[in-house]
């Protein structure tokens, strides 16, 4: 799906929560919102290769979404005290990266943001990242002060593609999940959404739009986006 929205409409927005069918947006981030994607390739392609494992490109993707502790526990088949050290490695790697190479947020994402700011919604972010890393790199794009609610891997029992994330979102945010809309980049990500009984829509740029079928909407952009535009498409 194309953006074809009018900037126009950007500035016309019910006074009610009743006039739109969602009470709460719930974003990942990794991807979603933020460009951190090679940054974490770079890092775990580090960490693979101090465990004598080669991590390609396309090894990598299918890890989308997935907790770092479950990475470690399942691809590098660690555990104990070693799967904490690998979480300090994988982090200090990722630092390493992009104090040389800035984290910047995917083209139109703030605008976005702002422009849901503009309506009677709870925004939460829901990121299978550590509390570290998630801190660490909304910071430096500065948007953690549109979220209403944050939810970080370490909270949850299960990671993507469980529900947990996305349930635990909602609960924060004080909503049922039916009135909560996920915008999500990664399969994984997507299969949790839907598994949580939330409507999601996909962003393209991590995933082409073929690997993202399960979303009920897939879009290419942010650009003029307008929440009252999308919540038509999701009604058809």
């Amino acid at each position: 799906m194309r953006n074809n929205y009018s900037p126009n409409t950007l500035n016309q927005h019910p006074e009610t929560l009743e006039e739109l069918p969602f009470k709460g947006i719930i974003f990942d981030m990794d991807g979603t919102l933020l460009l951190t994607t090679e940054a974490d390739y770079q890092a775990w392609k580090r960490v693979f290769e101090d465990e004598g494992r080669r991590l390609s490109h396309e090894d990598y993707f299918p890890l989308l979404g997935i907790r770092s502790s479950e990475v470690i526990k399942n691809e590098l088949l660690l555990d104990g005290d070693a799967v904490t050290e690998t979480l300090h490695k994988k982090m200090r790697y990722f630092q390493e990266y992009i104090a040389i190479n800035p984290i910047e947020p995917l083209a139109f994402a703030e605008e976005f943001l702002k422009h849901l700011k503009k309506f009677p919604l709870k925004l939460a972010l829901a990121t299978s990242s550590r509390k570290a890393k998630m801190e660490l790199v909304m910071q430096q794009v500065d948007f953690l002060h549109y979220f209403d609610e944050l939810v970080t891997g370490e909270e949850v029992d299960h990671g993507k593609p469980a529900p947990d994330i996305f349930i635990k979102a909602a609960k924060k945010l004080g909503l049922p999940p039916e009135e909560c809309l996920v915008i999500e980049d990664a399969f994984n990500g997507v299969k949790s959404a839907k598994a949580a009984n939330m409507k999601c829509i996909a962003i393209t740029g991590t995933h082409p739009a073929a690997a993202l079928t399960h979303a009920d909407l897939v879009i290419e952009t942010y650009e003029n986006l307008d929440i009252i535009q999308l919540c038509a498409e999701l009604a058809k």
